[in-house]
């Protein structure tokens, strides 16, 4: 298929594998951590630490967004976490029938508090250790680029 816009470069597509590749190990590491010495998964921590940088509570659909995943999939996610292990309870709200809260619980914070260590270990180790300061500053720049042209949203055109 030809679009007319251009073909990426040897050198573009080299540091988007190398950015998936990383992406991916980090991303494996700090999992397999999480569930060995936490007892929860990647995604399970980031519901609760989303929840605590929120002051404990969050509509179902900001919550999605905010983990950028289906808001099925948040609903299912939750209701998990709240069922097995109590760190998370849903709510409806007093004003509006139709949302759905999700709160952090007591258990839900001490169980953040366990998996701390595991993440700040993990975060030096395999990523930070690595880079100087000024590095850690470029990459934190590079990626909110990334970020801030890359929407999320299933209906924004690339040119194909």
């Amino acid at each position: 298929m030809t679009t007319g816009r251009p073909r990426a470069t040897e050198d573009q597509l080299a540091a988007w594998r190398t950015l998936w590749r990383a992406d991916s190990l980090l991303f494996a590491h700090l999992n397999n951590l999480l569930r060995a010495n936490a007892g929860m998964t990647y995604f399970e921590h980031e519901v609760l630490s989303v929840l605590d940088r929120v002051g404990g509570r969050l509509r179902m659909a900001p919550l999605a967004e905010e983990l950028m995943i289906s808001r099925s999939g948040a609903t299912r996610l939750v209701t998990k976490m709240e069922i097995k292990d109590g760190w998370v309870a849903r709510t409806a709200s007093p004003t509006d029938r139709r949302a759905t809260w999700a709160e952090l619980t007591p258990a839900g914070r001490e169980a953040l508090t366990r998996a701390r260590p595991v993440v700040d270990t993990v975060v030096s180790t395999f990523f930070a250790d690595h880079l100087s300061p000024g590095e850690l500053r470029g990459v934190v720049q590079a990626l909110n680029r990334l970020i801030e042209a890359n929407p999320g949203k299933p209906d924004v055109e690339c040119g194909l």
